[in-house]
């Protein structure tokens, strides 16, 4: 498992919409789910309201419902996520950053669980196991995530319940560009279907690290 730095920081985000589904622009099931999933954009509101079923996402495979864009660059995605169904306690809530909508796809992101749990996942080459770096259970509330990319490095951020933004850590993960970044909502079980209502989502291109020419 590639290392990942734990810190405690704090920031802010932006707010920022343009296409399709906002921000984002398509809309998709991977892994072929056996509940088909879907996503609805409130314009007036900067509301994504995602419902997604699957086994998870997690080992060599994924079961989810994605909205996405493609990007290139550096550049920091942020989105507020609550639950609106009851379910598995590991049902997630996501912002991914993903190389292709193959279900064994190599990815990175920053989930919260439906019981509350934060956690890092990446699978770093297609077909390879996901590795987890999993955080203290911090209960059910409205979760702020954000990750930025500069360069090779993701760095993961968190809040809840309208506090500022900590940082979780970074690592590197080399997915190369342009990449799928969006929002992704797993119910982590074939027989029912997981909804969350994403808002204050912003994708924005950021300027590349020190020293680095975009």
């Amino acid at each position: 498992m590639r290392e990942f730095l734990l810190v405690c920081l704090a920031a802010a985000s932006a707010f920022a919409q343009a296409g399709k589904f906002g921000a984002l622009t398509n809309s998709d099931d991977v892994g072929n789910p056996l509940l088909k999933g879907s996503a609805v954009f409130d314009a007036s509101t900067g509301q994504y309201r995602i419902t997604g079923s699957g086994t998870d996402i997690w080992g060599r495979a994924d079961q989810f419902h994605y909205v996405w864009r493609e990007i290139s660059g550096n550049f920091a995605v942020t989105a507020t996520a609550q639950f609106l169904t009851e379910g598995i306690e590991h049902r997630k809530a996501v912002i991914m950053l993903r190389k292709s909508l193959d279900t064994d796809s190599p990815f990175i992101q920053v989930a919260i669980h439906g019981n509350g749990m934060p956690a890092v996942q990446f699978r770093s080459s297609k077909g390879d196991i996901t590795n987890p770096v999993d955080f203290p259970v911090e209960g059910p509330g409205i979760y702020k995530l954000k990750l930025v990319r500069q360069g090779n490095t993701i760095t993961a951020w968190i809040a809840k319940d309208g506090e500022a933004l900590r940082e979780l850590g970074h690592t590197s993960n080399d997915l190369g560009s342009p990449v799928l970044v969006g929002l992704g909502v797993s119910s982590h079980t074939q027989a029912a279907a997981n909804t969350v209502l994403f808002s204050d989502v912003s994708v924005e291109q950021i300027a590349p690290p020190a020293g680095k020419k975009q």
